[in-house]
């Protein structure tokens, strides 16, 4: 027998099986069982194919006494012979439509992304509807309208959720609720994993989403899971620990904005990455935008953090309480009507965190000064050094409170009250024998947050949504720093710095924004509000009085952002924000453009251009031995200039199978910066305006897989300043330049088990250039190798989790730079006073939910 008579064999066969499959016989046995369910069972029965409205087919009972037909489509029509439905055939699959007489002009497909379990809204919902994008409103709420059309394919994603996947065949307007968790529910509908789509990147130019639920299964504190998430993606600086700040695309401190429930976070001191400045238990959505991001944000030339609360549970009350190795944190969610909730959370430390061995003195005979850049002398020592650790004990207390009030009407509208109280206060005394004196230095350090926000979103039946917002914020910040040295031969006490400062700043908005939409996406966002900064600085070094300001910055605001997608390919946003500072009596406009093309189905160009202000920012303070302190200023124009930025951001990103790659370009240039340097005999006292530029580039690589993760993020960098009083007239690194820096994360499931571990490495700060022997440098590379194992359990009706988290596996020596004080003991003697970065530690952690 030849080879061509066995392939004809071959094929005679298969298709003889074929037919006989075909040829095989449906059959239907139910009684009054809805119509959706009995698709189900036929298509897990033969492996038919449906399209359909799961919620419209729910409402059709249907009964059959073992009857059977030889297609699909004979049994179907059974099916749908009573009801106003009618089928179409589109290759193997059916598709179910009900029976329209009079085909509409306009097909509207409205409504509400909520979460099942709780019914908190869910806001930036990604939505496609026949692969046309739209994104849910802050209460996720959402409108689509159309040319009437046979069906709508609907899909609707949120960041650790199931993926909602159906069939629309009409217009519609009602909730839709997405499952955090895996649950088996009675409709044909497609779900991701819970844990898959860790970070949303690439749909916009300069904008991640990502997903806090992953948070604590990460190595950390339970207090920081939060924000230890925001570090591991590409653009958010995370070696060195600066905790006082978000440094984001070579944005300086203070130039990122931190929003919460529509209110500013000034921030905490929040030593060593431990605690966040956002209670973990209450956030609901993060929106990060690193640069060039439409209209409707302002008042900051860096980046935006957009963190969304907690609405609170109306179906029962709700207890969840956290323990670590550092806090207690505790949240209470109650349900005061059908309507409306409250939420409550406190946390606070419970033992001192910090040992003596934590602070490190490095002192230097010789002192020589070098440094192009910093005009009051960059010590750059080569002599003899010491490095030995002094007696200190420092002390560390923080604590803070939300209370939110939440009411949702049968119209789909909702008011909310939110607040917020935090502190932290610090404070160390040391003192240590060096050469011919005891050296002594004491510091104490108190910052407080409030803030609190009014809420009101109000859906209209058109499908347009007004949102009000009512804002209130405040921070105050107290400083104490003296360090002297008694002569052991003389007694002689010298006073060597004694810095004595104020400042606090608050902040009062309103804004009013309304949407309008149109066909096929379009959607007009109209915007207009006020503000108000309020600073109050006084300053005294030395028992003189260095600065001293009190002053406001009132303006008011509006915005025009049009979101215009040109079909499947190409997404257009254009806007322009206009600002009157009523104190300068002067206009600033700022127009922003962005664009997504979708190259092919997974991959896509984004671009965005635009202009930023801000009228209150943090003034660096320079020291003799080029010490930097920051404090909060309002721009007068005369002292303290606006700041001004242009952002330019570009990239591509490619989605499949769950493998995402993003690469994003930057180049951003900000001028008004403000400094005031104490001088010397070649540096006049007083402040200096300067410029800046940053450019770079951010690589991201994740994989999913099952329930199982990793991503590697690399950033390449470069930030420079330019400020008059430089002796030489020449771009320099800024003080939080570092060129490189490489971080990975992956997580691993087993059954209840997750085993996570993360990696950062930074290349150094370039300005930390005081060399004080061969084994530590101040601008040395940053390496850090964390790892957690967490167990998720029910003991009855409880939920809860429990887990360890070791922290510098390797116990790497790294350095903790917002800590670095220099100081000198006469003209030949520099100290350095540093504090180690986190060492080796375990921590651990217990969750339960009641």
């Amino acid at each position: 027998m030849n080879r061509f008579t066995v392939v004809v064999l071959v094929m005679l066969l298969t298709v003889m099986q074929v037919a006989a499959q075909n040829q095989k016989e449906i059959e239907i046995n139910t009684r009054k069982t809805p119509l959706n369910q009995v698709l189900i069972d036929l298509k897990e029965k033969y492996g038919l194919q449906f399209a359909y409205d799961s919620d419209l087919l729910s409402g059709f009972l249907v009964s059959a006494n073992h009857k059977s037909f030889n297609s699909d489509e004979e049994a179907l029509r059974f099916l749908i012979k009573d009801f106003p439905l009618e089928i179409e055939r589109s290759g193997d699959v059916l598709l179910i439509i009900p029976k329209r007489k009079n085909k509409p002009e306009l097909t509207q497909i409205s409504g509400q992304v909520l979460e099942a379990n709780t019914f908190e809204p869910l806001p930036y919902s990604y939505i496609l509807i026949n692969r046309r994008p739209v994104q849910s409103d802050l209460q996720g709420h959402f409108n689509f309208m159309a040319s009437a059309d046979t069906a709508y394919n609907l899909q609707i994603a949120h960041l650790g959720y199931f993926v909602y996947d159906t069939v629309v065949t009409q217009s519609l307007s009602r909730n839709f609720l997405l499952y955090p968790q895996i649950e088996r529910i009675q409709e044909v509908q497609i779900y991701s994993n819970p844990i898959e789509k860790s970070t949303l990147i690439g749909n916009t130019a300069g904008r991640m989403k990502i997903n806090h639920q992953i948070a604590p299964i990460l190595p950390g504190y339970g207090d920081n899971s939060v924000f230890n998430l925001l570090r591991l993606m590409p653009g958010v600086m995370a070696s060195g620990e600066q905790s006082n700040d978000l440094l984001i695309w070579g944005a300086y401190e203070s130039h990122s904005k931190i929003l919460f429930d529509g209110f500013t976070v000034f921030g905490l001191k929040n030593f060593n990455d431990n605690i966040a400045v956002v209670n973990p238990l209450v956030v609901k959505n993060i929106e990060v935008m690193k640069g060039g991001y439409e209209a409707r944000y302002g008042d900051r030339v860096g980046g935006i953090v957009d963190i969304q609360g907690k609405d609170g549970t109306l179906l029962k009350p709700t207890l969840t309480f956290s323990i670590n190795s550092i806090t207690v944190n505790t949240m209470v969610q109650l349900p005061l009507s059908k309507k409306s909730s409250l939420l409550a959370a406190y946390r606070q430390t419970y033992h001192q965190l910090y040992s003596p061995t934590r602070i490190s003195i490095v002192a230097r005979e010789e002192n020589s000064t070098s440094g192009a850049g910093a005009g009051a002398g960059t010590p750059h020592g080569k002599g003899p050094s010491t490095n030995r650790i002094s007696d200190v004990k420092p002390d560390f207390v923080f604590r803070d409170a939300n209370l939110k009030y939440t009411f949702k009407g049968d119209d789909g509208s909702r008011f909310s009250l939110s607040l917020y109280g935090g502190g932290d206060d610090f404070s160390y005394d040391m003192d240590a024998q060096l050469a011919r004196v005891l050296w002594t230095r004491e510091e104490q350090e108190q910052n407080k947050q409030l803030g609190g926000s009014a809420q009101l979103n109000y859906p209209w039946n058109n499908g347009d949504a007004t949102n009000l917002t009512v804002a209130y914020s405040a921070f105050g910040r107290e400083l104490y720093q003296k360090a002297q040295t008694e002569n052991n031969q003389n007694g002689n006490i010298t006073t060597l710095n004694d810095l004595d400062a104020e400042n606090t700043v608050d902040e009062l908005s309103f804004n009013a924004e309304h949407t309008l939409n149109f066909r096929r996406g379009h959607r007009l966002l109209i915007g207009t509000g006020a503000i108000n900064n309020k600073v109050e600085l006084a300053r005294f070094s030395d028992g003189k009085q260095q600065i001293n300001i009190n002053n406001q910055s009132p303006r008011i605001y509006s915005y025009l952002q049009d979101e215009y997608p040109f079909g499947e390919l190409l997404e257009l946003k254009t806007g322009v924000r206009a600002i009157y500072n009523t104190k300068l009596g002067k206009w600033y406009v700022e127009p922003r453009v962005s664009a997504s093309f979708s190259v092919f189905d997974d991959l896509k160009i984004n671009a965005s251009w635009g202009l930023y202000n801000q009228f209150i920012s943090k003034t660096t303070v320079l020291d003799s031995t080029n010490n930097y302190t920051e404090f909060w200023t309002n721009s007068d124009e005369e002292q303290v200039p606006v700041l001004s930025a242009e952002h330019f951001v570009a990239g591509l990103s490619y989605q499949r199978n769950g493998f995402t790659a993003s690469a994003e370009a930057f180049y951003k240039t900000t001028d008004g910066l403000s400094r005031y340097v104490n001088g010397n005999l070649l540096v006049s006292e007083g402040f200096y305006e300067g410029k800046a530029r940053s450019k770079g580039l951010d690589i991201f690589l994740k994989k999913e897989y099952k329930r199982n993760m990793a991503w590697i993020s690399y950033t390449l960098s470069n930030a420079e300043e330019q400020f008059p009083y430089f002796r030489i007239n020449t771009w320099q690194p800024a003080p939080h330049q570092q060129k490189h820096e490489l971080k990975f994360a992956g997580v691993y499931n087993y059954k209840s088990f997750y085993l996570s571990a993360n990696y950062v490495y930074g290349s150094g700060f370039e300005r930390y250039d005081l060399e004080v022997d061969n084994d530590l440098n101040f601008d040395k590379a940053y390496s850090r190798l964390d790892a957690a194992l967490v167990y998720k359990f029910r003991p009855g009706k409880v939920k809860a989790e429990a887990g360890i988290s070791v922290l510098n596996i390797f116990n790497t020596g790294n350095i903790k730079y917002s800590n670095i004080r220099i100081s000198t003991i006469d003209e030949l003697s520099l100290i350095g006073v540093y504090s180690d970065a986190i060492s080796f530690t375990p921590a651990v952690f217990l969750n339960i939910e009641l």
